[in-house]
């Protein structure tokens, strides 16, 4: 006896697979709006983590400690190992310039770098320098900066004078590197000595106590880098 194959009417057939295809389609347009639900929550994550200031890795300071390079009791003149290590090939320059580089990797920018000088709490008012008393940082001060005259002309007339002298004498090392330089991302910094005289503990502990004896714990030079900011007074809108 001849078995019979039951086949369905062509409606059925095209009824079958028109669900079929609507199946698939309700099941990719899904997929499809999961895939954006998740990319939306990653693009949310990315630009909150860019903002936040909780994890993000701190800026880095270089700390150059007064007994590893010691500046003569109130005197700017740098050490020779300092004026080494800063120059060419200098473990002080390369140490920068990687730095320069892990920040700009990270999508910020340096455009600054600061060199802030720190001393201890012994008094240099009544030093003597070049056969007078007191500072001359007033009269001295831009005669040095413009590259036209030594900091060792410079007198301090206070731990404040002393720190910005040896902040200055850095930045001019620096400087002089800078002009060798034909290209690269040293040759467009710019730079700027500051003072913090005796009245700040290493690795931003706060204010120092008084404290008038030699310590050279206190005696240092930091670098750090920075960009530019615009310049806005309060109240104008300009």
């Amino acid at each position: 006896m001849r078995r019979r194959t039951r086949s369905l009417p062509i409606n059925d057939t095209f009824s079958i697979w028109t669900s079929f295809t609507d199946l698939m389609s309700n099941a990719f347009m899904i997929i499809t709006l999961l895939l954006l639900l998740v990319i939306a929550r990653n693009s949310k994550s990315i630009n909150d983590s860019r903002i936040s200031t909780g994890d993000e890795e701190k800026p880095t300071i270089i700390e150059l400690p007064a007994e590893k390079y010691e500046f003569k009791s109130g005197s700017a003149v740098l050490p020779q190992n300092l004026k080494k290590d800063i120059n060419q090939n200098g473990i002080i320059l390369k140490e920068i310039e990687n730095n320069i580089k892990q920040i700009e990797n990270s999508n910020k920018k340096v455009d600054v770098i600061e060199v802030i000088g720190h001393t201890d709490g012994e008094e240099v008012g009544s030093l003597n320098c070049s056969d007078r008393n007191g500072g001359n940082l007033d009269t001295k001060l831009e005669e040095v900066a413009t590259h036209n005259k030594d900091v060792s002309i410079l007198c301090p007339g206070s731990n404040a004078d002393l720190g910005l002298m040896r902040a200055l004498a850095v930045v001019k090392e620096l400087q002089n590197v800078q002009r060798q330089r034909k290209s690269g991302l040293f040759k467009r910094l710019k730079f700027r000595a500051y003072s913090a005289a005796q009245l700040l503990l290493p690795d931003d502990q706060g204010f120092a106590p008084p404290d008038r004896r030699d310590n050279p714990k206190r005696r240092r030079i930091e670098i750090r880098f920075a960009q530019l900011g615009q310049y806005k007074t309060p109240g104008n809108n300009r």
